[in-house]
């Protein structure tokens, strides 16, 4: 600033000392107040874990003219005829409304706006609703001659009756046009004695407008902006420096400081941090070049799951069990069987898929195979209609295949009588012991199929009930054949497709385990058959269901993809773990393992 101008203004300041006294004794902030302040006010929303990377968001606000706690804006915006012609799309707009858009949204700001021309009007009270301010700033008027005076005079009669004691307090003027100076000095005047800062920005190069915005801008301890080119507004709007702060930098745990993004007085900076505290200092300078800092600790965890997968070797084979196993498939070949899904017979779907699963079915797997309801008329009311197809054997398959194929459905569901010639079917075999239901339907005969379960339970052989295309089941149907499953320590799962009976099949037929946290199930599965679980950090407890039962402690470290492997050599079991790593998953997302398993990461 030259001389001439610096004096000018010293002499306007000390004469408004002298004849406003007693106001600004009142209203104007004291020398500490007015001194440089900075304040981190949150983390956003904590930080997030991404492809490795941990990082969060630090919010604050930094002033030079007054309290940090709150930051009170006027925009004070040229409205002329003049616009019309230098900024016909009307950038000053958006250049103001972008500005609204960065303020941060943690902040506590009110925000009001003025237009003026020849005459000013107060468009917009102070408020902290934001999106009427933009509405206001979308709708400016443009028409007659250049009045800064009362625009800055309207603005500062609005921060004196709703602005907030101890609030840094903005006036942000946009003009493109010549004033008074006098007049224009004597407003900024009354704005320095009421603690008031005057941001000013300039469209155009006029050598007068660019004076007079210069000094009122130095005077107030604001910052000055000409801008040629309209269609730089936008950016010139959030470059100024709407607290008296040049700069704002952030640096965690030492490392080298990262600029912060500074728009209104509000900064923002998403910085890299480790698990564990993280010691967050922000430095805030002036345009005058006094520095302050502050400082936060933010403890981060890796909030990330692990995957794990259980699989089973067996003489160093992949097996489905453990010990030697006796399955025994048991079908439904009731009337009801008949019913179609998507134009073919349930009884069709079930024959295929099962002689698909047979094919598919491991070596030492002792497989039997039962029928009900098959050999009479549902007429006859036979309840005693169920019969042992194919005996228990390793080396049955076509057998079972060929028996599936001669299946007619024609009777009653006489479930409770299968069960319990089911349990005979098992005598001489000492092995891990299973049936496999496949129903449509519930009891039809009077029998009761959950006491017959619990007689098996009694003899070590559980049941395992799949309830098959059931879509229009009555809900008390579901329950029967839950409990029927639930009596003998089983699972039910239900199948509507040929899809899901075969993989409901190759479920139920291998072992199942359980995953325990504490005393709390978390997970379970089959071996051979389970998806992939995904589970936070911890230490679990896998139980495999079988005879006698087999259990092992696994530990998850976030990111780890576990694959746990319970090998059998002769009656010693043993388990190990191959550990890879994973990028970042959710525990909330677990559909992000189709696209993160698509490769094998182990």
């Amino acid at each position: 600033m030259r001389k001439a101008e610096f004096l000018l203004v010293s002499a306007l300041l000390l004469g408004a000392a002298t004849n406003g006294a007693a106001d600004a004794a009142q209203s104007s902030p004291d020398a500490s107040e007015r001194s440089l302040q900075i304040e981190i006010q949150s983390p956003s929303a904590g930080f997030t874990v991404e492809d490795g990377a941990t990082s969060i968001e630090i919010e604050g606000i930094a002033s030079a003219i007054g309290g940090v706690r709150y930051l009170d804006i006027m925009f004070v915006m040229d409205t002329s005829q003049s616009l019309r012609r230098a900024d016909p799309k009307d950038h000053r707009a958006l250049g103001a409304i972008g500005l609204v858009n960065n303020l941060s949204p943690k902040s506590d700001i009110k925000i009001g706006v003025v237009s003026f021309d020849r005459r000013s009007d107060l468009a917009q009270p102070m408020t902290s609703d934001r999106e009427a301010v933009i509405d206001v700033l979308r709708q400016l008027p443009r028409s007659g001659s250049t009045n800064l005076a009362a625009g800055i005079d309207t603005a500062v009669a609005e921060l004196e009756k709703n602005g907030r004691p101890g609030s840094s307090r903005v006036i942000m003027l946009f003009t493109d046009g010549m004033s008074s100076e006098n007049k224009a000095y004597d407003a900024a005047v009354e704005a320095t004695n009421r603690g008031i800062t005057i941001q000013t920005l300039l469209l155009g190069s006029s050598s007068q407008g660019t004076q007079i915005l210069d000094t009122i801008a130095w005077a107030t301890g604001g910052s000055f902006l000409r801008v040629s080119n309209p269609e730089k507004l936008p950016e010139a709007f959030l470059n100024l420096r709407t607290t008296g702060v040049d700069s704002v930098t952030l640096s965690v745990n030492g490392s080298a400081p990262v600029p912060a993004k500074l728009a209104g007085g509000t900064f923002s900076a998403t910085v890299p941090i480790e698990t564990g505290d993280n010691r967050i200092v922000a430095f805030a300078t002036s345009l005058d070049g006094d520095t302050k800092e502050t400082e936060i600790t933010v403890s981060a965890r890796d909030t990330s799951c692990a995957a794990l997968d259980v699989m089973a070797l067996k003489d160093g084979r992949p097996a489905v069990s453990l010990n030697d196993r006796a399955v025994q498939i048991v079908v439904d070949a009731s009337r009801s069987m008949w019913g179609q899904i998507d134009g073919v017979s349930k009884m069709q779907i079930a024959k295929e898929t099962l002689e698909d699963v047979s094919y598919g079915l491991p070596r030492g797997l002792d497989l039997s195979l039962r029928a009900y309801g098959n050999t009479s008329a549902s007429e006859a009311n036979n309840c005693a209609d169920s019969s042992l197809l194919v005996p228990f054997s390793e080396m049955n398959r076509d057998d079972i295949r060929g028996a599936i194929a001669g299946l007619k459905p024609t009777g009653q569901t006489p479930i409770a009588y299968a069960l319990n010639q089911a349990g005979r079917d098992f005598d001489g075999l000492d092995s891990d012991r299973a049936i496999v239901l496949v129903s449509d339907g519930i009891e039809s005969c009077g029998g009761d199929p959950v006491q017959a379960a619990r007689d098996l339970r009694e003899q070590g052989i559980i049941v395992h009930l799949i309830g098959f295309g059931m879509g229009n089941a009555k809900d008390e149907d579901t329950a029967s054949l839950r409990a029927v499953a639930n009596a003998s320590g089983g699972r039910y799962v239900t199948a509507s497709s040929a899809e899901e009976l075969q993989a409901a099949l190759a479920q139920t037929v291998a072992t199942a385990f359980s995953v325990y946290q504490g005393d709390t199930e978390v997970a379970s599965g089959s071996l051979g058959s389970a998806d992939t679980m995904v589970l936070p950090e911890g230490d679990y407890r896998v139980r495999l269901d079988s005879s006698p039962p087999v259990e092992t402690i696994v530990s998850l470290a976030p990111r780890e993809q576990v694959m746990l492997t319970l090998e059998k050599h002769g009656a010693d079991v043993a388990s190990r773990e191959k550990r890879g790593t994973l990028p970042y998953l959710s525990c909330d997302d677990p559909e992000q393992l189709d696209r993160l398993l698509g490769a094998d990461q182990y």
